[in-house]
């Protein structure tokens, strides 16, 4: 089992607080999925973005079904996942990001990182599917081992060089909810990317 650095789990839980990040703790995988989906389940269904001044009306709320998103699971996982989802009245997508640009209610993805001292978390995006997924769903929850989370920038120096050894590479450090502050200094939420970030800690 890896080696987890309480005191960076702790600095990490404390600096998600300034940034609106909600934290829950999740014995495993499984429990991280279940909490997602019942948030998902307990929110309106998100309102559809309209692509462009002639574009055709938008289904009603009542006509559509909240659409739940995640691509960066493994096989195994999204099995687990999709049969969780079963029975909620979910569109379960694991891609085709592009045909739902409009709006997602809920991406779950797994963290492949993260730094403490700015309550960061690194995701690794290797396909489209994964980018737009966190830019266009309305929440986005997170998965993310206690060992993954280290203290500060430097610390992840080694495993950001071996991510960009790969070759052409895209990788998002997410700290927080989208947030912009450009319109006549409002601070508003949600402009360019999710209106929450929940990040699930799990042992481990």
């Amino acid at each position: 089992m890896a080696t987890i650095d309480q005191e960076a789990v702790e600095i990490f839980k404390k600096m998600a607080a300034p940034v609106t990040i909600k934290i829950v703790e999740a014995a495993g995988l499984a429990e991280a999925m279940a909490y997602a989906l019942d948030a998902c389940e307990k929110r309106d269904i998100c309102e559809l973005v309209p692509l462009s001044a002639d574009a055709a009306p938008q289904q009603s709320a009542e006509a559509r079904t909240k659409v739940v998103c995640a691509p960066n699971l493994t096989d195994k996982d999204y099995k687990e996942f999709e049969g969780l989802g079963k029975g909620k009245g979910f569109t379960m997508l694991r891609k085709g990001m592009r045909d739902h640009l409009s709006g997602i209610d809920m991406a779950f993805t797994t963290a492949d990182g993260a730094i403490a001292e700015t309550a960061t978390t690194i995701l690794e995006c290797m396909s489209d599917e994964v980018r737009l997924a966190t830019m266009i769903a309305e929440v986005h929850v997170v998965a993310l081992k206690k060992s993954q989370i280290k203290k500060t920038i430097y610390d992840v120096e080694d495993q950001l060089q071996k991510i960009m050894q790969k070759g052409a590479t895209y990788t998002a450090f997410i700290s927080g909810p989208s947030r912009t502050a450009d319109i006549e200094r409002v601070l508003t939420l949600g402009v360019h990317g999710p209106l929450e970030l929940h990040i699930a800690l799990l042992e481990g």
